[in-house]
């Protein structure tokens, strides 16, 4: 059990915030800290530069699972798709404003309902023979909306009529605020017809980006060559590698051994040992991922709002915030991200007090010892602040069994129809669309006239008042209203506690000195299609 003492820990955490105002990033004279978007963006002039080093190795936390985009909305394998497809369009990592993608223009009707975009011509997959035309841009919109990940992002699509090879127009039954976003996440990448269908398990790989699927050896690593026929910028670097290291320290020390170029996520114990080391660089960022506890609503007990309003009074946010990331973060009370429109300053706040979740837990009806949960975690990190909670909670009469599991196990249970899972320490990185994050991780759809969940929506809920909220904010066109409403969301939300909220934390990545090019985001779905180590 955690014996805490609640005085030091705030000193610790007042501390470590006094320390970020001398904290100084390992960053090139010509790169800028976090851009107000919160991405760190390294840069590169490649006029500048005549020759770089063939291959970069990032040494990576998490195992690619697939390479189908429409199939899993992992961080690591969106940073695959970012380095193999394309979508229509994308989000500048500095402005969050919407810039060309595969499309280079577009229109908009006056009624916010067609959209007619504009593509290059010429352009071809990366296997170097199939050519990409608006067909294709059909097919991959077609085809998502039978994907649990992409459907929500073309439920609104009612038309889709390809003018010709370099245009096509796409129609919404309604004026959706946030389509663009959506077309700009990897989910979307855009596919090739005739690949997919002459191979349906490795047509999905290419796409049209800066890099191609070289070798794939899952568990190990996979690499990426660069497209040399790609139609705007070649990239720098001929190979970009992802090697697995599971263990933190294991990455740290390949990188130290000039092993990899890249260590993400170090543990936030070892961040000395980049920091005073001449040869390396680390970069560090506020994260805008919302850690929190999922909940299965639909579970025995869980399905009391009173019980998980007493989960929500136990849970010691600051004491996790240590034990899991060494007081690197920050309590977090709201169910959107950090810096997401709409996202309630003034929230209500379920404050740590075992007092008042022993009341929640005498409302439920329950008795204390009455009631045991098991809650997965996939990273020692997670477990840490799953020992916090179960210290908590056995004071308060709940009995909390902790069941460690390997990351791809984890997501399996959680995506598997059977929903055999009651608690567990997750994230959602998704922090572009208000409307995304409210609607996959709250919402859910009607199919064969039954509420389902939508893909995200690990709480399993499915509220039909709070999907007329979700629908509603979305097609309102005046900003303070539309913000107003997601307040409103945000404040049912906290009535009903489909998920308690613990905290963001911040990126961390250790680099070799030379290595630039890299955009790092927020969200830890990283950029390395300009990832380069110049020689000259």
């Amino acid at each position: 059990m955690f014996k805490k003492n609640h005085m030091i820990l705030l000193l610790v955490c007042l501390m470590f915030v006094l320390s970020l105002s001398s904290f100084q990033l390992g960053f090139a004279q010509d790169e800028a800290p976090a851009t107000a978007s919160g991405a760190v963006i390294q840069k590169v002039d490649l006029a500048a530069h005549s020759a770089y080093k063939d291959t970069i190795i990032i040494g990576v936390a998490n195992d690619i699972t697939t390479l189908d985009p429409q199939a899993s909305n992992t961080d690591a394998n969106m940073m695959a798709f970012e380095l193999t497809h394309e979508t229509l369009v994308q989000i500048d990592p500095a402005t969050n404003e919407i810039i060309p993608g595969l499309a280079e223009s577009w229109e908009i009707s006056e009624d916010g309902l067609t959209f007619t975009f504009t593509f290059p011509e010429g352009v071809m997959f990366t296997d170097g023979v199939t050519p990409f035309t608006a067909n294709d841009v059909k097919y991959t919109y077609d085809r998502a909306k039978d994907s649990s990940f992409a459907s929500a992002k073309v439920s609104d699509v009612v038309d889709i009529t390809v003018i010709d090879d370099t245009h096509i127009s796409i129609t919404l039954s309604r004026a959706n605020q946030e389509f663009l976003l959506l077309m700009a996440h990897k989910g979307m990448s855009i596919l090739s017809e005739a690949l997919c269908t002459a191979n349906a398990t490795e047509g999905p790989w290419v796409g049209t980006g800066l890099f191609a699927v070289n070798e794939w050896l899952p568990g190990d690593n996979i690499s990426f060559v660069r497209n040399e026929n790609y139609r705007g910028t070649v990239a720098p670097t001929k190979k970009i590698v992802f090697k697995l290291f599971k263990e933190a320290s294991t990455r740290l020390i390949a990188l130290q051994a000039g092993e990899i170029d890249v260590c993400i996520d170090p543990s936030t114990i070892d961040l000395d040992y980049i920091k005073n080391d001449a040869s390396l660089n680390l970069i560090q960022t506020p994260n805008v991922v919302l850690l929190y506890l999922a909940v299965n609503n639909t579970k025995p007990g869980l399905d009391n709002v009173h019980v998980r309003k007493a989960l929500a009074y136990a849970s010691d946010k600051i004491s996790m915030v240590e034990v899991g990331f060494d007081g690197m973060g920050t309590p977090h009370n709201n169910y959107i991200n950090s810096g997401q429109f709409g996202l309630k300053k003034d929230i209500a706040v379920y404050e740590y007090d075992l007092e008042k979740a022993k009341a929640e837990l005498e409302l439920s009806g329950f008795k204390p010892g009455e009631l045991t949960f098991h809650v997965m975690t996939d990273k020692e990190y997670k477990k840490n602040m799953a020992l916090v909670l179960q210290a908590d909670l056995s004071q308060i009469g709940i009995n909390l069994v902790i069941d460690e599991m390997e990351t791809a196990a984890l997501k399996s249970v959680l995506n598997d129809a059977a929903l055999n899972y009651e608690l567990c320490i997750y994230q959602w990185t998704d922090a572009d669309g208000t409307d995304f994050t409210v609607r996959n991780m709250y919402g859910s759809s009607i199919k064969d006239g039954v509420l389902k969940k939508n893909g995200s929506n690990r709480a399993v809920l499915t509220d039909a008042a709070l999907n007329e909220m979700i629908d509603a904010a979305l097609v309102e066109q005046d900003k303070a209203t539309r913000e107003q409403m997601y307040f409103d969301i945000e404040d049912y939300l906290n009535e009903i506690v489909p998920i308690v909220p613990f905290c963001t934390s911040y990126i961390n990545i250790g680099t070799g000195k030379d290595v630039t090019g890299a955009v790092w985001r927020p969200t830890a779905k990283h950029d390395y299609r300009l990832i380069c180590v110049p020689l000259d």
